[in-house]
């Protein structure tokens, strides 16, 4: 299967409503080339082939004589050096800033003592494969918080830096924006690049920063005295930036923070010094070019990036009080704590938290590091350390001890050992928290290592394992990421350590048959193959999925693969709660297994039934020629009066979309179906036909040209079309596909799925299904012409609405928990109840129904997709969904 990359630039030929970008593909002997290249951004990939403008590209591949994407696929193998890493290796590479370098968001701000974002991913996919929620203490630059949202779970935070928070809170919006908003930030973000010196250079400096950089840092300057003016003219421009468009302004801000600490006169190394003479003669960076830079990767990033399936949320400033403010619990800890080595994470950021005005005067900066976690010899404090002392229940260690009775006869500093001792007690108060904030089976895992002061080693993992099993953990694993030697020749390691409760600790493996049947979820999990290939055409699938439009449909091919992974192989009991027009019950009856479906809707229960119900079509063409002489008659008697229909009118007046004539004849079909339900799929097979050619914009419909799923406002010439034989020829079309469907038959209800379900179906293997979208558009009123034809009057669309789940969730999901209840009831043991729901910038609903459905069944995993490349099937309006997620529940017993 053909796999494809694709690379932005700014200057791509573009319409205005895509991504501006060249997409190169690639076979399968190009399978480890795309790999390498398929986490990295854009801005990555055109430095490795050396060339940032796409009219440059043209102009090179027409002088070598071959396609634009070929070139560069050339070139991309040239520079481009994928290596095979074995399992240990990768965790060493990524548990660093530097192993994150070319991956969208991670370069925005470079936080030294971060890893990067597939470290992360490998934790989760390695030690907690079935986490959603995830916390991270320590979040730093927000790597774990990021990772958990684009996987679709909530990335829970706690930071005590606001620079860090700042950068967190830029990153996060940038997965929340839309298509739309992204591409116009982007845009404006080049627009100031490509000009920042003119917009800049003549305003006004910020006197308020610049009075609060020498209340803070006294008169020793951070910069050259036109560098240091700059960035005052700069700020000047943000806050202008910030009241008139808060969200371009935010971005602005992060490229200025990446740019200062470069053009300065300091340099990180560890800690944030001042430079050397001979660092000073190798020159610095001008400051206009360094910002350009940062904001053309940001641009760029922000072309390459999709909304999250997921989000972050902030919980605390202080990780020591998390247990305070969770307000759920999470599936795993992922964390990287500060290091006991001496660093002072708060110097490091001061030039960025004085340009962010959270620095004003020099004892800001002790408040925050009073704040944090100790881990320097500055952080030390008399009060802190004699609180720590005086608590009756801290922790006790007799290693502790004996390191910090090593330490106070030896250090040099005699902060030392005060340091060591004060770091373990914030972290033990800090560890003490987990065990209320994560669940049962949940897993923590942190990235540290040790250290060693005056010749007297520190085993931090060590300590830090016994404050963990002390609260109730066991250590499961731990992993060197990497190996080194301290000055004085003492080795030192950074490892993961893997830790999980005491009581799941010891979990049985699961038996061959359980893991046999989540092989077809995983596949779908991995491979989502409707997406791909045949399944992704809008058309896949048996011809009867297109018996009759329906807005809010579920696409065939999502029903196939979900049928797929948790049916057994024919013969099985299938329950869709939210059957709508039967598309995955359809499926399971194709795959042979009887299947049911509940739904509110009259005219989606008649679909749905001619689709699982058995059909005489014998019966079938009596039913026409009866319904033929009623409207022959009908047409000779008076008129039926179209008063009452005055009052039906959603997209324009219903008598607008037809012919006088066809009015009628309609008007005689809909008081026949009323007369006559459809009980039998006979029956209902007429009136779902007859309901699809009601509206469209194709000869075969009897309206004036509208469209086949939402009858929008008609246009065209109105002309007479005859009931009856646009009937007969869509019945023909579904007859001639009978053969195809199994002799196997199902039944549809009229239900409403709150309340108490039909007897005799239980032992079900599965129950599969999609309820209404958290803010999708309402099926009431999308499919308001046929839900009239099936009986609804004017009335009813302002009095039945209130029974839809789409319109009652919106108050309290609590309506989900008479499903999860029966749902128990009438799965079979080792039954599963998959779901499949939309996530939307205003609501989670995946994480709301796991609240929910958690307390009868099993939670067994989820995983979601992003749906921003779905089309529109010219509906204009397709609501703010942008992932599909995908919930999997079984009952145990």
């Amino acid at each position: 299967m053909q796999e494809s990359k694709t690379i932005y630039f700014s200057d791509y030929p573009s319409s205005g409503k895509t991504k501006s970008g060249l997409t190169i593909p690639f076979s399968h002997d190009d399978a480890e080339l795309y790999e390498f290249l398929k986490p990295l951004s854009s801005h990555t990939v055109r430095r490795l082939i050396g060339i940032d403008h796409y009219a440059e590209i043209e102009i090179a591949a027409a002088k070598a004589k071959t396609q634009v994407a070929t070139y560069v696929r050339e070139l991309l193998h040239k520079s481009a050096t994928p290596a095979k890493k074995s399992e240990s290796e990768f965790f060493r590479i990524q548990s660093t800033f530097r192993g994150g370098r070319g991956s969208p968001l991670h370069e925005w701000y470079p936080y030294l003592e971060g890893y990067s974002p597939e470290f992360v991913t490998n934790i989760i996919e390695t030690f907690a494969p079935h986490a959603r929620d995830i916390l991270d203490p320590f979040c730093g630059s927000g790597t774990t918080a990021l990772v958990s949202a684009l996987r679709g779970g909530i990335g829970y935070y706690a930071e005590v830096n606001p620079s860090c928070r700042f950068v967190i809170e830029a990153k996060s919006l940038a997965l929340t924006l839309s298509t739309k908003e992204r591409h116009r930030v982007a845009s404006r973000l080049l627009e100031i690049a490509s000009k920042a010196r003119s917009l800049i250079c003549k305003l006004q400096p910020d006197k308020e920063l610049g009075a609060s950089f020498i209340s803070t840092f006294g008169k020793r300057p951070f910069f050259e005295d036109h560098t240091f003016k700059r960035v005052l003219q700069t700020r000047s421009f943000v806050n202008q930036l910030e009241k008139d468009d808060p969200v371009l302004g935010r971005f602005l801000s992060i490229g200025v923070l990446r740019a200062l600490v470069p053009c300065s006169l300091l340099v990180r190394r560890g800690d944030l010094r001042f430079m050397t003479e001979n660092e000073l003669a190798r020159g610095l960076p001008d400051f206009y070019e360094e910002l350009c830079s940062g904001l053309n990767l940001i641009a760029s990033d922000l072309l390459d990036a999709e909304a999250a399936p997921g989000r972050t949320q902030f919980v605390a400033d202080d990780a020591r009080a998390i247990n305070k403010h969770m307000p759920a619990k999470v599936d795993a800890v992922i964390t990287s704590p500060p290091y006991l080595n001496g660093t002072n994470y708060f110097r490091n950021t001061k030039i960025e938290l004085w340009f962010l005005r959270k620095l004003v005067t020099k004892t800001d900066l002790r408040g925050f590091r009073d704040a944090a976690i100790t881990s320097g010899i500055n952080d030390v404090t008399v009060g802190k350390l004699s609180l720590a002392r005086n608590n009756d229940t801290r922790f006790r260690s007799d290693l502790l001890e004996s390191t910090l009775k090593s330490l106070n006869e030896v250090a040099y500093d005699g902060r030392i050992p005060a340091m060591v001792e004060n770091y373990f007690y914030d972290m033990h108060d800090v560890l003490a928290t987990l065990p209320s904030v994560l669940n049962e089976r949940g897993v923590i895992a942190i990235d540290l290592g040790d250290s060693v002061y005056s010749g007297i080693h520190v085993p931090t993992q060590d300590i830090l394992t016994e404050m963990l099993e002390d609260s109730g953990f066991n250590l499961n694993e731990t992993v060197t990421l990497r190996e080194r030697q301290s000055r004085d020749g003492t080795r030192l390691s950074q490892t993961l350590q893997i830790f999980s409760p005491k009581a799941s600790s010891k979990r049985l493996p699961k038996t061959p048959d359980v893991a046999d049947r989540l092989v077809g979820w995983n596949k779908l999990k991995k491979d989502l193959p409707h997406q791909k290939g045949e399944m992704a055409r809008r058309n896949w699938g048996h011809s009867w999925h297109s018996m009759c439009s329906f807005q809010g449909k579920l696409k065939p091919a999502i029903a196939h693969c979900l049928v797929d992974a948790l049916m057994p192989e024919s013969g099985g009991q299938l329950l869709d709660t939210f059957s709508g027009v039967g598309t995955i019950p359809f499926e399971a009856r194709m795959r042979g297994h009887t299947a049911y479906g509940f739904d509110i809707s009259p005219a989606a229960v008649a679909i749905s039934r001619a689709k699982l119900e058995k059909i005489d079509w014998t019966e079938v063409d009596m039913l026409i020629e009866t319904l033929d002489t009623k409207i022959r008659n009908g047409r000779k008697s008076k008129k039926r009066s179209i008063k009452k229909l005055e009052a039906i009118r959603f997209n324009g007046p219903l008598t607008s979309y037809f012919h006088e004539d066809t009015m009628q004849e309609i008007l005689i079909a809909r008081d026949f179906f009323q007369r006559n339900k459809p009980v039998t799929g006979s029956s209902a097979v007429v009136l779902a036909s007859l309901l699809h050619i009601l509206h469209g914009n194709r000869p075969y419909a009897l309206s004036r040209r509208s469209h086949p799923i939402t009858p929008f406002s008609p246009t065209g010439p109105t002309e007479y079309r005859g009931l009856i034989e646009r009937l007969r020829k869509k019945v023909e079309r579904n007859r001639a596909s009978a053969d195809e469907v199994p002799d196997v038959f199902g039944q549809s209800f009229f239900q409403d799925v709150t309340k108490k379900w039909p007897g005799g179906i239980n032992e079900l293997d599965a129950i599969i299904t999609s309820p209404p979208f958290f803010d999708s558009t309402r099926f009431y009123s999308a499919n308001w012409m046929r839900l009239w034809f099936s009986g609804w009057e004017a009335k009813d669309f302002t009095a039945r609405p209130a029974d839809f789940v789409d319109e009652r969730q919106k108050k309290s999901f609590a309506i989900y928990e008479s499903i999860f209840k029966q749902a128990n009831e009438r799965l079979k043991t080792g039954g599963y109840f998959a779901v499949h729901v939309g996530k939307s910038t205003k609501c989670d609903m995946a994480a709301a129904l796991q609240q929910v459905g958690e307390r009868y069944l099993h939670f067994e995993d989820w995983f979601s997709e992003s749906v921003e490349h779905c089309e529109s099937h010219g509906i204009r309006d397709k609501g703010t969904v942008t992932h599909h997620q995908y919930l999997l529940f079984k009952k145990l017993s």
